[in-house]
């Protein structure tokens, strides 16, 4: 009688009654003579009736059908364990477009109409801002993701894979020189005389210059996790290539256990560049002003999730939710110069600028428990065995981050700018401000089984 194959192709034990099944072609009676107490095999399927080898000894079948029996490590398993394409190693490359949040900006360049007397020109709320008090770097933008794994066990149940990927840096940038015409200034509160005020970059006959601010973030990911597979069902032989079942439907949930990193990092940096026009002792004097905000978010944790599989002919559709569990580490970096060059002297470096001054001025760091949650959708195709072709979304929100724009206060003491006078309010100061950071976006990316 040919052997029917057994479904859970991995060889098992099935213990019904008194009767023990293992996985060869010899049926146990209970009944048989012993002579030492033990079961015996029954006489018309002994291995005295087994045909013999050339040795003498009892020659032996495999249960499995020899054509679907391959080996990988001296371990004997049949075809392509339960929805799991086939493969011991894989490697996948993705294209991504993704958005980020950005960061908010204050105002940070004004502008008044020509005409408009001094002591009033580009003062808020009156002035019109020319750059800031928007969101910058929040538009789609180009990155990539590399992943490879590989399975432990030749049944799939097992496995380890890792992941990286980083999106392109987002900037916004705005550069804007001026004699005069156009009138250009930088806003903020003046806590001395409890007012709005501003500081001239550009005036006609008293300065003209240049001022340039450039706003920029970066995010990147790296991890490695343990999967453990939960459950798995299917409607099929596993020994049966998937490619070849037009029909074909199964499903299988991994757990995945492991470490994670993500790195949010953000800048503005804000510089004049001036040339005294007024006629007076400091005419022709030059002045180089610096104003640097820089934030770094590290996250280091545990991560767990759990990824689901569905898999019809060469269709399959993917469900990944993950959150990651640990230590965000902020660091936060104010610092500020001012150059000046007064007419036929020595240049003298000054420490401070308008926004980054003593007061606020140094490096700030603090750590903090944070939540990462994460959720994957992909739809992919089976193109052979060998490639797998997919497209997905993936949405993920960091609840806790530094933001180096907002740390930018604009409540100012202008004897703090940029030569200390004593006394002086201990403005600008360090707000220590927290907000969120999400990323989504689309993945398009190809993967590689062998």
């Amino acid at each position: 009688m040919a052997a029917k194959r057994i479904s859970f192709w991995c060889a098992g034990v099935l213990i019904v009654g008194g009767t023990l099944f293992l996985g060869g072609n010899q049926t146990w009676a209970a009944d048989a003579p012993a002579a030492n107490g033990q079961l015996q095999p029954i006489p018309d399927q002994s291995a005295a009736m087994a045909p013999q080898a050339d040795n003498g000894q009892p020659q032996t079948y495999d249960f499995v059908d020899e054509s679907v029996v391959s080996e990988e490590d001296g371990v004997e398993f049949c075809g392509v364990p339960c929805c799991s394409p086939p493969g011991r190693f894989w490697l996948r490359a993705d294209y991504l477009m993704w958005w980020t949040n950005g960061m908010r900006l204050p105002p940070l360049v004004t502008t008044s109409p020509l005409g408009t007397p001094v002591a009033d020109a580009g003062v808020l709320p009156g002035a019109t801002i020319l750059y800031g008090n928007s969101t910058a770097a929040d538009y789609g933008r180009s990155g990539f993701r590399t992943s490879w794994g590989l399975w432990l066990d030749n049944c799939h149940v097992w496995g380890i894979e890792g992941d990286y990927f980083a999106l392109g840096e987002g900037a916004s940038n705005y550069s804007r020189y001026s004699t005069g015409n156009p009138i250009l200034t930088r806003p903020f509160y003046d806590v001395e005389n409890i007012k709005q005020n501003r500081e001239l970059v550009a005036y006609p006959d008293v300065v003209e210059g240049t001022i340039t601010v450039n706003a920029k973030d970066y995010f990147q990911s790296t991890g490695v996790a343990l999967s453990y597979n939960l459950c798995c069902c299917d409607s099929c032989d596993p020994c049966v290539d998937p490619c070849s079942l037009p029909l074909l439907f199964c499903c299988r949930t991994d757990l995945l256990v492991g470490y994670r990193h993500y790195r949010y990092s953000d800048s503005v940096a804000i510089r004049e560049n001036l040339r005294v026009t007024e006629i007076g002792p400091m005419q022709n004097w030059l002045f180089q002003v610096d104003d640097g905000f820089r934030a770094r978010n590290d996250f280091h944790g545990s991560e767990f999730g759990l990824r689901s599989r569905i898999y019809r002919s060469r269709w399959s559709l993917e469900v990944l939710t993950k959150i990651a569990l640990g230590n965000n580490h902020q660091v936060m970096t104010i610092d500020g110069q001012t150059i000046v060059t007064p007419t036929a002297q020595p240049t003298q470096v000054r420490d401070g600028g308008v926004f980054a001054v003593r007061t606020n001025e140094g490096t700030y760091t603090r750590d903090t428990f944070t939540m990462i949650p994460q959720l994957g959708l992909e739809l992919g195709y089976q193109v052979n065995d060998n490639w797998r072709a997919y497209v997905g979304y993936n949405i993920l929100y960091w609840g806790c981050v530094i933001h180096a724009a907002e740390q930018i206060d604009l409540n100012v003491d202008p004897r703090n700018i940029p030569v200390v006078q004593d006394p002086a309010l201990p403005f600008p100061a360090f707000p220590g401000k927290t907000s969120s950071f999400w990323a989504q976006g689309l993945n398009l990316g190809l993967e590689l089984r062998f």
